[in-house]
């Protein structure tokens, strides 16, 4: 496609789309970063014209019922707005995110609204779900014209120049997905990148801030302030879970940035954007301990606060008194919470099915541990997994009441495409009939149960949820302070307790929401030390 103009004055559009959520879910909203990494190396390359647009900050209030579910609803800007951005923008290339599966069918529209706009615009999907099903979305919405596979940080330049010049040639563009008649063309996928320090600092100067310091609904978000920074300083996981989409975009080999260059991404952060809080989004931040106690060394100048909404391994590092030692550096340098991904109470399962290879006394130590130094702990598990038992249920359950967590996600099993468990599900026939792209959220049944009804387990995941928060509600002050910081109702959310709400409902027993968030009870709990003493006695031999 030859150009009439120089290449680095074409107009490129990157549009996040709508998000898909159950009415009671939060409605979080945070800069795309992905988006914002792929706009920072197009500018490195010298492309001048470049439009971030998210919809779920240019009109977050829009909220509309889905006709996939009368409890769904999508959120953010419409399809009239969005084309109407497009004329006043005049791209030549869009490029649109479907990160999450829950998110391609908003995807489509967004493709549907910028061929409305204009035929000849070039539409390219990314992300998750595009990179792993990139044949099937190019059969299900003909008006998405290429896939970009993988990360794009690069290899979005090397797209436009053999798009839009004489000599260019598609076939050498990595990652690239084109029809070839009823058939596709796949190329080879780009090498992972590896010298993450060499990556520009993502380009949240081209999103409107000040509108997500101002809504502050983060992936945490439990704020104190609004002002928010959110980064990765890693990519890919050594882990190896068979529910885990990440790793299949990711890769499994961990990429890290030096604590330098993390130190040097903040700095931005603080400086230009004056904020306040920092929420780290690795997949595994953990995995070099070493480099976990340089970057607090680096950024504890700025006396953030601290949290990191995705987990980490329990056992990293493996010597307890080193992971004694790393969490107080994480506390010195403002590190408010941490979280764990446990998934399941069922050592065998954990083991077996999910391949987590994960002690799970190493997570009662590490919670001891973690409030030793001062730190809160939230825990990850799930249910309604393939041919799960009641056992295995019951052993979740067990584990996670006698646990000493701050806070508790129990999420329900999702099949992710390109994952392990998407296979065993998809060669079993398991999903559920109302499953589809939009109701795969982690609050919904997805997974044909194997000895229990759907109704059933989504009671039991639900009243599970409030019953181990409102457990951990009742130890330490600081819990219920957090629960404090919500900004706006969540009420019926399957984990948080609303604030704002009179009660909540647990085993069909109305609570107070004065007693959830009471101070009764607490007396010798706020500074008791390790909860386990014959674990902490055992570290120490």
């Amino acid at each position: 496609m030859a150009l009439h103009k120089d290449i680095k004055d074409l107009k490129i559009a990157l549009i996040s789309p709508r998000a898909v959520a159950s009415k009671n879910m939060i409605r979080r909203v945070q800069p795309p970063l992905g988006l914002c990494c792929i706009a920072a190396g197009l500018r490195a390359e010298g492309y001048k014209n470049i439009l971030v647009y998210d919809t779920l900050i240019e009109d977050y209030d829009d909220v509309r019922d889905l006709d996939s579910g009368s409890d769904m609803i999508s959120y953010g800007a419409s399809n009239e707005k969005i084309e109407n951005k497009m004329k006043e923008f005049k791209p030549d290339i869009v490029g649109v995110s479907s990160l999450f599966s829950s998110q391609v069918s908003q995807a489509y529209e967004v493709a549907k609204t910028i061929k409305n706009y204009n035929k000849k615009t070039i539409v390219v999907f990314g992300g998750i779900h595009a990179s792993d099903k990139s044949e099937e979305v190019l059969n299900d919405e003909k008006n998405v014209d290429f896939i970009m596979r993988g990360e794009g940080d690069y290899t979005w330049s090397t797209l436009i120049q053999n798009l839009f010049l004489e000599e260019g040639k598609l076939s050498e563009v990595p990652g690239l997905v084109q029809r070839d008649g009823k058939n596709f063309i796949k190329n080879p996928m780009a090498p992972l990148i590896h010298d993450m320090d060499a990556l520009p600092i993502p380009a949240w100067d081209m999103v409107p801030m000040e509108k997500y310091f101002e809504i502050a609904m983060y992936h945490n978000p439990y704020v104190k302030s609004g002002r928010v920074g959110c980064i990765m300083t890693s990519r890919g996981c050594p882990d190896r879970c068979y529910f885990c989409a990440s790793t299949v975009f990711f890769g499994h080999k961990f990429r890290q940035m030096s604590p330098e260059r993390v130190g040097e991404m903040v700095d931005y952060l603080v400086e230009k954007f004056k904020i306040k809080e920092l929420q780290i989004e690795d997949d595994n931040f953990a995995v070099n301990p070493v480099r976990v106690n340089k970057i607090c060394d680096r950024i504890k100048h700025h006396k953030l606060r601290i949290t990191m909404p995705n987990a980490m391994r329990a056992d990293t590092p493996l010597n307890r008194e080193k992971r004694l030692d790393m969490y107080k550096n994480m506390k010195e340098a403002g590190w408010d919470q941490i979280g764990l991904g446990v998934e399941s109470g069922d050592q065998k399962f954990v083991n077996e099915v999910v391949g987590k290879r994960l002690n799970l006394e190493e997570v009662t130590a590490t919670c001891d541990l973690a409030h030793k130094a001062g730190l809160l702990v939230h825990t990850n598990f799930m249910m309604g997994f393939p041919f799960e038992t009641k056992k295995s249920r019951d052993l979740t359950i067990d584990f996670a009441m006698k646990l000493d967590s701050d806070s508790y996600s129990l999420s329900l099993a999702t099949p992710l495409p390109g994952t392990k468990m998407w296979d065993i599900v998809e060669k079993n026939n398991l999903f559920h009939e109302s499953y589809n792209f939009d109701t795969g959220l982690p609050t919904l049944v997805s997974i044909k149960p194997h000895d229990i009804s759907d109704v059933e387990l989504k009671n039991l995941v639900e009243n599970t949820n409030k019953k181990l928060n409102f457990k951990a509600s009742q130890k330490r002050q600081a819990v219920r302070d957090k629960y404090k910081l919500l900004k706006s109702s969540v009420h019926g959310d399957r984990k948080y307790m609303d604030p704002s709400s009179a009660s909540i409902e647990i085993d069909k027993e109305i609570i107070p929401m004065t007693k959830v968030l009471s101070n009764e009870g607490t007396h010798g709990t706020e500074n008791r030390g390790v909860a386990r003493p014959e674990v902490a006695e055992k570290d120490k031999n």
